[in-house]
């Protein structure tokens, strides 16, 4: 059983977090022997952090950027990104092109084809690639996925997912430079937040044929990128969708409701409500005798989960990967699967901007003409 010797690139906030989960022991089969810490308060953490190190792990190596950790690449098997999203595509593919493993945070980048560009790659290399889509092993999304995998619901007809759990301050987005702009993010609540609450509806949903989206910018805060968005959304099979977040509620609710032939879905925070029917509705609706659904029996479970803290999701993730690196297991999340989340974000914006429903994918070059219309704009506000 062989060790994954990771190097982390990004020390802010998330990236302390992995690298101290790995120093401290705490995930199987791998190690911490590079990190690149930029600042001088990175460089005093990231000493601090390896003097609390557990026994028997190796004092990584501290570099000043990712160009020098590159140029030393037989320090490390795997690369974990955890910068500003913009420049995930680029370290990814020089990691790729060093024929080392790499885990992403999310998103991939900011565009569809960024991510698509990443996966070929990697593919390309004969590399793993992962992305940090940790949520999904959430118990109460693992369980919804099952769900669906098994059909119970039937054909699925109307999906409302409502998420506005993550309420954000003026502080939080004025906590780096490239927050919360077209510049810095390339985005807002939906290249960031939403990503995860996206993942879960393309990991159930697949991509819509088409959307339309209604996307205040700038609703509760003085920037011109979004905090709140309305997607409406079209399936090929005739499935309707709804998509609401907002980064700008302080009583947050988080609630999916999902209506299909033989049943119904809602999930509110960590409860799940399963109604089965006796019958498929669709046959049903065209064989009662009766006026309404009187005679249609329902089953009705209702069960609660347990929140899953964020190490023991993160350490999974982690112990995941490296297991994944030796052979011993398939990736939970690869690197593939950051294309749809961003897929459905990109033809938002894009919707949004012309103020008309849109074919999902959208064509990469007009997006990128109006991402930067957008970014020059911002530059003049």
């Amino acid at each position: 059983m062989g060790i994954c010797r990771m190097s982390i690139i990004g020390t802010g906030g998330m990236g302390r977090k992995y690298a101290e989960m790995i120093l401290s022991g705490k995930i199987r089969n791998m190690v911490l022997t590079a990190m690149v810490c930029r600042s001088e308060g990175a460089k005093k953490w990231g000493a601090e952090a390896a003097e609390q190190r557990a026994s028997g792990m190796p004092e990584p190596k501290m570099f000043d950027s990712s160009d020098e950790m590159f140029a030393e690449a037989d320090l490390f098997d795997a690369v974990l990104i955890v910068t500003p999203h913009k420049s995930h595509p680029e370290l990814a593919m020089q990691a790729f092109a060093l024929k080392k493993h790499v885990f992403c945070d999310k998103p991939a980048g900011i565009t569809a084809g960024e991510a698509e560009d990443m996966a070929e790659c990697a593919e390309k290399n004969n590399v793993l690639y992962a992305m940090m889509f940790h949520q999904r092993r959430e118990p109460r999304y693992m369980a919804v996925s099952e769900i669906l995998k098994e059909g119970r619901l039937g054909r699925l007809h109307r999906v409302l997912l409502e998420s506005t759990r993550y309420f954000r301050t003026e502080y939080y987005h004025a906590s780096g430079a490239w927050r919360s702009s077209w510049n810095g993010e390339g985005g807002g609540m939906l290249i960031n937040q939403g990503q995860h609450i996206l993942d879960h509806w393309q990991n159930f949903f697949g991509l819509p044929e088409s959307l339309y989206a209604e996307i205040p910018f700038g609703k509760y805060n003085n920037f011109t990128v979004d905090d709140e968005a309305v997607i409406v959304m079209k399936y090929s099979d005739g499935m309707t969708g709804t998509f609401i977040g907002s980064t700008g509620e302080a009583e947050w609710t988080e609630r999916l409701s999902v209506e299909g032939s033989k049943g119904k879905l809602v999930l509110r925070d960590h409860v799940l409500e399963l109604s089965e029917y006796g019958e498929d509705s669709d046959s049903y609706r065209k064989n009662a005798l009766v006026t309404d659904g009187r005679d249609l029996k329902i089953t009705r479970t209702v069960k609660e989960y347990v929140p899953a803290s964020s190490f023991r999701l993160y350490q999974e993730m982690l112990d995941n990967f490296a297991a994944s690196v030796n052979g011993e297991e398939e990736l939970i999340v690869p690197g593939s699967e950051g294309i749809a989340s961003l897929a459905i974000t990109n033809a938002a914006y894009l919707s949004a901007w012309k103020h008309m429903p849109v074919s999902v994918p959208v064509d990469q070059e007009e997006y990128a003409e109006y991402l930067r219309k957008a970014s020059e704009k911002e530059k003049k506000s």
